[in-house]
């Protein structure tokens, strides 16, 4: 049997092949059973995202690659777009040295982001729930997920962010200790806005509140948020009540003005992600306001582009060794079966000799004698099929067998 990985991703296919060939994760069960029903397929398991498709899994044969192949193409049903072409396929090691690099972020389009562990974790547990999977990639997941832990506790891949809406919640958390009392008010229904709104939303604050000049699409994003909604023209009213504000839109004049928010002692963060600013830049020079523009925002990104790049070459030496290690037990795990089914056949042979054995004791025979017998049909037994083995690989010039036949036994045959 032979792992393989088979993968398209964004960095050999654009945006609009990755959507023909993804495989809908609200259709996974279906999918992974159809596949395991195809010819060679012992185990598998399907990781879907929005910038890669990928299958692992372990098949009878290499030819039984041509299988997955077909079967993909026929699912996503585009006759006009060539699979292969885009196809990335790894073999046994490789496959496994990729997922482990995949799991740490070290493959990912921004390096280091950890949310690509989490959806490999969603496609284990979807596999395992379809009952797909077998003690190969069983065996290969639970190394990978230790190796991702090892590197998220050993190195700092994944806290030094580097997209915009995460380092504008990071500098928020680098002000405050906490937010569980604090009000959060968000400019904004764009992506970015979606970003930095599902951020804080997952810091608990006591109020998250989400402004648009269009109220349905702060309504919406609100919704998916836990967070109230109100039009912009409520700006002025609650930005004196707001803790932190973020603005994240698109406007040719500045939106929250000076003078919208009077002198007052409590401390406020303005974070402004739009270009243009949105936010007046007057409020740097007022007490108990701390102020954040895009430039801020982008410096920050780049020293942790930095760090990170240094955090992922300490993480490849964790997946080095524990690619090592699953290769080391991979083999092991061949050797104890082989090992196992050497011990099943002796005792079968013993047992079979012993009760021939006591049955001549039973009638009487010799107790010398029958034990004699029996270490010599024994002896006998067990040495057959290996000196027929020998004598056949020194004819045929296999001095290579009859080499480790003696490494093997601890022989010393004086030649």
């Amino acid at each position: 049997m032979t792992l393989v990985s088979l993968a398209i991703d964004y960095k050999k296919a654009p945006l609009n092949i990755r959507s023909a060939f993804s495989l809908d994760s609200e259709r996974l069960t279906c999918h992974l059973q159809s596949l395991r029903q195809q010819e060679g397929v012992e185990q598998c398991l399907i990781l879907s995202t929005c910038n890669r498709t990928e299958i692992y899994a372990v098949i009878s044969e290499l030819k039984d690659l041509d299988s997955i192949i077909c079967w993909w193409q026929q699912s996503a049903k585009r006759d006009d777009l060539d699979l292969k072409s885009y196809l990335m396929v790894r073999q046994d090691t490789y496959a496994a040295h990729h997922l482990m690099r995949l799991s740490c972020g070290l493959e990912s389009m921004v390096l280091g982001e950890p949310q690509i562990l989490g959806q490999i974790k969603r496609a284990y547990a979807e596999a395992l729930t379809s009952n797909t999977l077998g003690g190969i990639l069983n065996r290969l997941l639970q190394k990978v997920f230790s190796v991702a832990k090892r590197v998220r506790f050993h190195t700092n891949i994944g806290q030094c962010p580097v997209s915009v809406a995460f380092s504008a919640v990071t500098l928020a958390k680098q002000n405050l200790d906490h937010f569980e009392d604090k009000t959060i008010l968000i400019i904004g229904a764009g992506s970015t806005a979606q970003l930095v709104a599902k951020h804080l939303a997952s810091c608990l604050p006591k109020r998250l509140i989400i402004l648009n000049r269009t109220y349905e699409k702060a309504q919406k994003l609100a919704l998916q948020n836990n967070a109230e909604a109100f039009p912009l023209d409520h700006l002025s009213a609650l930005g004196q009540q707001a803790d932190i504000i973020v603005s994240a839109v698109s406007a040719r004049e500045l939106i929250l003005k000076r003078d919208m928010l009077p002198h007052n002692h409590r401390h406020k963060i303005l974070i402004d992600l739009s270009v243009p600013r949105a936010l007046d830049p007057q409020f740097e020079k007022v007490d108990n306001i701390t102020t954040y523009c895009v430039d801020d925002i982008q410096g920050l990104i780049q020293t942790n582009k930095v760090l990170r790049e240094k955090a992922a070459l300490r993480a490849e030496k964790w997946i080095e060794k524990g690619l090592n290690d699953y290769i080391n037990q991979e083999k092991a795990i061949l050797s104890d079966n082989t090992i196992k089914a050497m011990r099943n056949q002796t005792k079968h042979m013993i047992d079979d000799e012993l009760n021939r054995c006591l049955k001549r004791l039973e009638n009487g025979e010799d107790p010398k004698m029958v034990l004699a017998r029996f270490a010599h049909n024994v002896k006998n037994k067990w040495l057959h099929t290996p000196s027929v083995s020998l004598r056949n690989a020194a004819v045929r010039g296999r001095n290579d067998v009859l080499n480790f036949a003696e490494e093997i036994f601890g022989l010393n045959t004086g030649l």
